[in-house]
Protein backbone atom coordinates (compact mmCIF):
# COMPACT_ATOMS: atom_id res chain seq x y z
CA UNK A 1 0.00 0.00 0.00
CA UNK A 2 1.23 3.25 -0.88
CA UNK A 3 1.89 6.08 2.15
CA UNK A 4 -0.10 9.42 1.58
CA UNK A 5 1.45 11.60 3.95
CA UNK A 6 -0.12 14.19 5.99
CA UNK A 7 1.60 17.68 6.87
CA UNK A 8 0.80 20.00 10.37
CA UNK A 9 1.77 23.53 10.42
CA UNK A 10 4.79 24.11 12.30
CA UNK A 11 4.23 26.13 15.19
CA UNK A 12 2.38 29.56 14.22
CA UNK A 13 4.85 29.98 10.90
CA UNK A 14 4.15 29.25 7.46
CA UNK A 15 6.37 26.07 7.27
CA UNK A 16 4.58 22.66 7.44
CA UNK A 17 5.83 19.58 8.89
CA UNK A 18 5.40 15.56 8.45
CA UNK A 19 3.41 13.81 10.97
CA UNK A 20 5.46 11.70 10.87
CA UNK A 21 9.43 12.44 11.41
CA UNK A 22 12.24 10.51 10.97
CA UNK A 23 14.47 9.69 14.16
CA UNK A 24 17.98 9.58 13.58
CA UNK A 25 18.88 8.13 16.88
CA UNK A 26 19.84 4.58 15.61
CA UNK A 27 22.49 5.91 13.18
CA UNK A 28 25.98 5.16 13.75
CA UNK A 29 27.82 1.97 14.48
CA UNK A 30 29.47 3.04 17.87
CA UNK A 31 25.74 1.92 19.48
CA UNK A 32 26.56 2.73 22.82
CA UNK A 33 22.83 2.81 23.67
CA UNK A 34 21.77 -0.34 21.94
CA UNK A 35 19.54 2.04 19.96
CA UNK A 36 20.51 0.03 15.78
CA UNK A 37 23.61 0.50 15.01
CA UNK A 38 22.61 1.42 11.11
CA UNK A 39 25.52 1.84 9.03
CA UNK A 40 25.76 4.58 6.47
CA UNK A 41 24.34 2.46 3.88
CA UNK A 42 21.13 1.40 5.54
CA UNK A 43 21.04 5.43 6.61
CA UNK A 44 20.84 6.63 2.49
CA UNK A 45 18.27 3.65 2.25
CA UNK A 46 16.16 4.49 4.89
CA UNK A 47 16.06 8.20 4.64
CA UNK A 48 15.79 8.04 1.01
CA UNK A 49 12.19 5.32 1.58
CA UNK A 50 11.60 8.42 3.84
CA UNK A 51 11.67 11.16 1.80
CA UNK A 52 9.91 9.27 -0.99
CA UNK A 53 6.96 8.44 1.57
CA UNK A 54 6.99 12.12 2.05
CA UNK A 55 8.71 13.00 5.72
CA UNK A 56 10.29 16.56 4.97
CA UNK A 57 11.45 16.18 9.16
CA UNK A 58 14.65 14.43 10.18
CA UNK A 59 15.56 14.71 13.62
CA UNK A 60 18.84 14.02 15.08
CA UNK A 61 21.16 15.37 18.21
CA UNK A 62 24.81 16.30 18.84
CA UNK A 63 25.23 13.56 21.45
CA UNK A 64 23.73 10.75 19.44
CA UNK A 65 26.33 7.89 18.53
CA UNK A 66 29.39 10.60 20.09
CA UNK A 67 28.00 13.00 16.41
CA UNK A 68 27.83 10.21 14.34
CA UNK A 69 24.42 10.30 13.96
CA UNK A 70 24.59 13.93 12.79
CA UNK A 71 27.45 12.92 10.09
CA UNK A 72 25.40 10.38 8.80
CA UNK A 73 22.12 12.16 8.08
CA UNK A 74 23.53 14.83 6.57
CA UNK A 75 25.10 12.49 4.00
CA UNK A 76 22.17 10.65 3.61
CA UNK A 77 20.29 14.01 3.21
CA UNK A 78 22.56 15.54 1.22
CA UNK A 79 20.51 15.29 -2.27
CA UNK A 80 16.99 16.22 -0.18
CA UNK A 81 18.87 19.00 1.48
CA UNK A 82 16.63 22.22 0.24
CA UNK A 83 13.42 20.16 0.53
CA UNK A 84 13.55 19.04 4.19
CA UNK A 85 14.06 20.07 7.52
CA UNK A 86 16.65 19.11 10.07
CA UNK A 87 16.09 19.55 13.32
CA UNK A 88 19.20 19.03 16.60
CA UNK A 89 20.07 19.46 19.61
CA UNK A 90 22.27 20.90 22.35
CA UNK A 91 22.69 20.55 25.88
CA UNK A 92 23.93 16.65 26.21
CA UNK A 93 28.00 16.21 27.30
CA UNK A 94 30.27 15.77 24.51
CA UNK A 95 33.44 15.79 26.32
CA UNK A 96 34.96 15.37 29.22
CA UNK A 97 35.65 19.09 30.63
CA UNK A 98 34.03 20.78 32.79
CA UNK A 99 32.16 23.24 30.55
CA UNK A 100 31.55 20.50 27.33
CA UNK A 101 27.87 20.35 27.87
CA UNK A 102 24.65 22.48 29.10
CA UNK A 103 23.10 25.68 27.61
CA UNK A 104 26.79 28.18 28.22
CA UNK A 105 27.26 30.86 25.67
CA UNK A 106 30.60 29.39 25.07
CA UNK A 107 29.20 25.71 24.76
CA UNK A 108 26.37 26.42 22.59
CA UNK A 109 28.76 28.55 20.35
CA UNK A 110 30.78 25.54 19.76
CA UNK A 111 28.34 22.88 19.49
CA UNK A 112 26.48 24.41 17.01
CA UNK A 113 29.44 25.19 14.67
CA UNK A 114 30.25 21.42 15.34
CA UNK A 115 26.81 20.38 14.45
CA UNK A 116 27.07 22.52 11.61
CA UNK A 117 30.27 20.70 10.27
CA UNK A 118 28.92 16.92 10.78
CA UNK A 119 25.71 17.82 8.97
CA UNK A 120 27.63 19.51 6.52
CA UNK A 121 24.60 22.16 6.21
CA UNK A 122 25.06 26.16 6.35
CA UNK A 123 22.17 26.17 8.26
CA UNK A 124 19.99 24.35 10.85
CA UNK A 125 16.23 24.32 10.30
CA UNK A 126 15.19 23.53 14.30
CA UNK A 127 17.80 23.58 17.11
CA UNK A 128 16.40 22.56 20.19
CA UNK A 129 17.70 22.92 23.91
CA UNK A 130 17.81 18.95 24.58
CA UNK A 131 17.10 19.96 28.52
CA UNK A 132 17.00 22.61 30.80
CA UNK A 133 20.41 23.38 31.98
CA UNK A 134 20.31 23.85 36.84
CA UNK A 135 23.24 25.63 36.14
CA UNK A 136 22.21 28.35 33.83
CA UNK A 137 20.45 31.21 33.47
CA UNK A 138 17.39 32.69 30.82
CA UNK A 139 19.79 35.59 29.35
CA UNK A 140 22.28 33.28 28.34
CA UNK A 141 20.97 30.51 26.65
CA UNK A 142 17.93 32.89 25.18
CA UNK A 143 20.29 35.15 23.79
CA UNK A 144 22.66 32.59 22.36
CA UNK A 145 20.17 31.06 20.78
CA UNK A 146 18.92 34.43 19.07
CA UNK A 147 22.40 35.59 17.99
CA UNK A 148 22.37 32.00 15.90
CA UNK A 149 18.81 33.31 14.38
CA UNK A 150 20.50 36.57 13.30
CA UNK A 151 23.05 35.11 12.41
CA UNK A 152 21.63 32.32 9.80
CA UNK A 153 22.73 29.41 11.48
CA UNK A 154 19.42 28.79 13.17
CA UNK A 155 15.71 29.07 11.27
CA UNK A 156 13.48 28.19 14.28
CA UNK A 157 14.60 27.79 18.08
CA UNK A 158 12.46 25.16 19.84
CA UNK A 159 12.95 22.76 23.15
CA UNK A 160 13.09 19.47 24.58
CA UNK A 161 12.29 18.01 27.52
CA UNK A 162 11.28 21.13 29.44
CA UNK A 163 9.42 21.93 31.92
CA UNK A 164 5.77 24.06 31.28
CA UNK A 165 6.95 27.04 34.02
CA UNK A 166 10.05 26.58 32.07
CA UNK A 167 8.96 27.11 28.44
CA UNK A 168 6.14 29.50 29.37
CA UNK A 169 8.99 31.65 30.72
CA UNK A 170 11.06 31.13 28.14
CA UNK A 171 8.83 31.95 25.56
CA UNK A 172 7.27 34.88 27.56
CA UNK A 173 10.68 36.64 27.70
CA UNK A 174 11.47 35.95 23.81
CA UNK A 175 8.17 37.61 22.81
CA UNK A 176 8.67 40.77 25.19
CA UNK A 177 12.34 41.26 23.67
CA UNK A 178 11.13 40.56 20.17
CA UNK A 179 12.94 37.36 19.55
CA UNK A 180 12.17 34.42 17.18
CA UNK A 181 9.39 32.10 18.84
CA UNK A 182 10.01 28.69 19.89
CA UNK A 183 7.97 27.08 17.79
CA UNK A 184 8.05 23.23 18.98
CA UNK A 185 9.01 21.17 21.95
CA UNK A 186 10.31 17.38 21.73
CA UNK A 187 9.04 15.57 24.63
CA UNK A 188 7.81 12.54 25.77
CA UNK A 189 4.32 11.10 24.86
CA UNK A 190 2.58 7.91 24.35
CA UNK A 191 -0.17 5.75 25.29
CA UNK A 192 2.14 5.00 27.75
CA UNK A 193 2.84 8.28 29.11
CA UNK A 194 0.40 11.12 29.22
CA UNK A 195 1.82 12.96 31.37
CA UNK A 196 2.59 16.64 29.21
CA UNK A 197 -1.22 16.74 28.98
CA UNK A 198 -1.14 17.94 33.06
CA UNK A 199 0.63 21.50 32.08
CA UNK A 200 2.82 21.28 28.92
CA UNK A 201 0.11 20.53 26.27
CA UNK A 202 -2.38 23.01 27.47
CA UNK A 203 0.56 25.86 27.95
CA UNK A 204 1.86 24.62 24.35
CA UNK A 205 -2.21 25.35 22.68
CA UNK A 206 -1.90 29.01 23.95
CA UNK A 207 1.73 29.33 22.40
CA UNK A 208 0.67 27.09 19.40
CA UNK A 209 3.57 25.06 19.67
CA UNK A 210 3.90 21.91 18.12
CA UNK A 211 4.23 18.96 19.51
CA UNK A 212 7.14 16.30 18.48
CA UNK A 213 6.83 12.43 20.33
CA UNK A 214 10.11 11.34 21.14
CA UNK A 215 9.53 7.68 21.73
CA UNK A 216 6.42 7.49 20.69
CA UNK A 217 6.48 3.39 20.60
CA UNK A 218 7.70 3.78 24.59
CA UNK A 219 11.09 2.17 23.74
CA UNK A 220 9.24 -0.68 21.41
CA UNK A 221 6.66 -1.45 24.55
CA UNK A 222 4.00 -0.53 22.42
CA UNK A 223 5.40 -3.03 19.71
CA UNK A 224 3.98 -6.04 21.48
CA UNK A 225 7.40 -7.13 21.67
CA UNK A 226 7.27 -6.82 25.57
CA UNK A 227 5.06 -9.05 27.55
CA UNK A 228 3.53 -8.92 31.32
CA UNK A 229 5.12 -10.69 33.79
CA UNK A 230 7.96 -11.71 31.45
CA UNK A 231 11.74 -10.69 32.15
CA UNK A 232 12.58 -8.86 28.72
CA UNK A 233 14.72 -11.30 26.44
CA UNK A 234 18.51 -10.44 25.47
CA UNK A 235 19.40 -8.42 22.54
CA UNK A 236 16.69 -6.08 22.68
CA UNK A 237 16.67 -2.61 23.87
CA UNK A 238 14.88 -3.05 27.26
CA UNK A 239 16.51 -6.95 28.00
CA UNK A 240 20.12 -5.18 27.46
CA UNK A 241 19.45 -2.27 29.62
CA UNK A 242 17.81 -4.49 32.44
CA UNK A 243 15.12 -1.88 32.99
CA UNK A 244 12.19 -0.40 31.34
CA UNK A 245 12.92 3.29 29.16
CA UNK A 246 10.64 5.56 29.52
CA UNK A 247 9.89 4.29 32.44
CA UNK A 248 5.76 3.57 32.99
CA UNK A 249 3.32 2.51 35.45
CA UNK A 250 3.84 -1.34 34.92
CA UNK A 251 0.74 -1.96 37.05
CA UNK A 252 -2.03 -0.94 34.88
CA UNK A 253 0.47 -0.30 31.39
CA UNK A 254 -0.15 -3.47 30.90
CA UNK A 255 -3.85 -3.01 30.15
CA UNK A 256 -3.24 -0.42 27.89
CA UNK A 257 -0.60 -2.85 25.58
CA UNK A 258 -3.61 -5.18 25.67
CA UNK A 259 -6.36 -2.64 24.32
CA UNK A 260 -3.17 -1.42 21.56
CA UNK A 261 -2.98 -5.25 20.37
CA UNK A 262 -7.11 -5.47 20.51
CA UNK A 263 -7.11 -2.46 18.27
CA UNK A 264 -4.45 -3.77 16.13
CA UNK A 265 -6.21 -6.70 15.71
CA UNK A 266 -9.67 -4.74 14.86
CA UNK A 267 -7.73 -2.89 12.22
CA UNK A 268 -5.85 -5.37 10.53
CA UNK A 269 -2.79 -3.44 11.30
CA UNK A 270 0.45 -3.74 13.77
CA UNK A 271 0.44 -2.60 17.22
CA UNK A 272 3.03 -0.05 16.24
CA UNK A 273 0.77 1.30 13.47
CA UNK A 274 -1.92 1.69 16.07
CA UNK A 275 -0.04 3.41 19.17
CA UNK A 276 1.25 5.79 16.04
CA UNK A 277 -1.65 6.13 14.48
CA UNK A 278 -3.62 7.38 17.95
CA UNK A 279 -1.02 10.25 17.93
CA UNK A 280 -1.25 11.39 14.70
CA UNK A 281 -4.80 11.39 15.51
CA UNK A 282 -4.78 14.13 18.31
CA UNK A 283 -2.64 16.52 15.55
CA UNK A 284 0.51 16.00 16.52
CA UNK A 285 4.26 14.80 15.02
CA UNK A 286 5.57 11.36 15.89
CA UNK A 287 9.13 10.24 15.69
CA UNK A 288 9.99 7.78 13.87
CA UNK A 289 13.40 5.56 14.26
CA UNK A 290 14.27 2.08 13.43
CA UNK A 291 17.03 -0.32 13.00
CA UNK A 292 16.57 -1.77 9.75
CA UNK A 293 14.18 -1.48 6.49
CA UNK A 294 11.46 -3.38 7.80
CA UNK A 295 10.78 -1.30 10.68
CA UNK A 296 10.74 1.79 8.94
CA UNK A 297 8.10 0.40 6.42
CA UNK A 298 6.16 -0.82 9.17
CA UNK A 299 5.95 2.47 10.68
CA UNK A 300 5.63 4.33 7.41
CA UNK A 301 2.33 2.53 6.79
CA UNK A 302 1.20 3.78 10.18
CA UNK A 303 -0.05 7.02 8.29
CA UNK A 304 -2.69 4.60 6.50
CA UNK A 305 -4.64 3.66 9.80
CA UNK A 306 -7.53 5.54 10.39
CA UNK A 307 -8.77 4.59 13.91
CA UNK A 308 -12.51 4.17 14.43
CA UNK A 309 -13.73 7.09 16.99
CA UNK A 310 -15.16 4.39 18.95
CA UNK A 311 -11.65 2.91 18.75
CA UNK A 312 -9.60 6.40 19.82
CA UNK A 313 -12.06 6.67 22.49
CA UNK A 314 -11.18 3.30 24.20
CA UNK A 315 -7.57 4.18 24.15
CA UNK A 316 -8.48 7.76 25.56
CA UNK A 317 -9.60 5.79 28.34
CA UNK A 318 -7.72 2.72 29.29
CA UNK A 319 -4.47 5.72 28.75
CA UNK A 320 -6.20 9.04 31.16
CA UNK A 321 -4.10 10.43 33.22
CA UNK A 322 -5.31 10.98 36.80
CA UNK A 323 -6.57 14.61 37.02
CA UNK A 324 -4.38 16.79 39.22
CA UNK A 325 -4.70 19.48 41.38
CA UNK A 326 -4.82 22.68 40.96
CA UNK A 327 -6.40 21.43 37.25
CA UNK A 328 -9.48 19.78 38.84
CA UNK A 329 -10.25 22.61 40.93
CA UNK A 330 -10.03 25.00 38.00
CA UNK A 331 -12.60 22.70 35.92
CA UNK A 332 -14.73 22.34 39.23
CA UNK A 333 -14.56 26.43 39.53
CA UNK A 334 -15.37 27.37 36.07
CA UNK A 335 -18.39 24.75 35.71
CA UNK A 336 -20.65 27.49 37.22
CA UNK A 337 -21.63 28.59 33.82
CA UNK A 338 -24.39 26.57 32.97
CA UNK A 339 -25.31 29.27 29.83
CA UNK A 340 -24.76 29.14 26.21
CA UNK A 341 -21.63 31.65 25.81
CA UNK A 342 -21.68 32.77 22.42
CA UNK A 343 -18.40 33.95 21.58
Amino acid sequence: MGTIMKYVRYGKTASFVSVLAFGAMTLGEKNRWKLGGVTQELSDKMVKAAFDAGINLYDTADVYDEGDSEIMLGKSLKPYRDQVMIATKVRGRTGNGINESGLSRHHMSIAIRKSLERLDTKWIDIYQYHGWDLHGEFDEFLSTMEHFVDSGYVIYPAVSNFTAWQMATLQAMAVERGYARYESAQMNYSLLNRDIEHEVLPLMKYWSMTLLSWSPLHGGVLTGKYRRGEKPASGTRMGDRGFFFPYFDEVHGWDIVDEVRNIAQEQGCTMSQAALAWIVSKGHVAIIGARNMEQLQENLESINVNLKKEQIERLDKISENREIYPNWMVKRQNGDRNFEILS
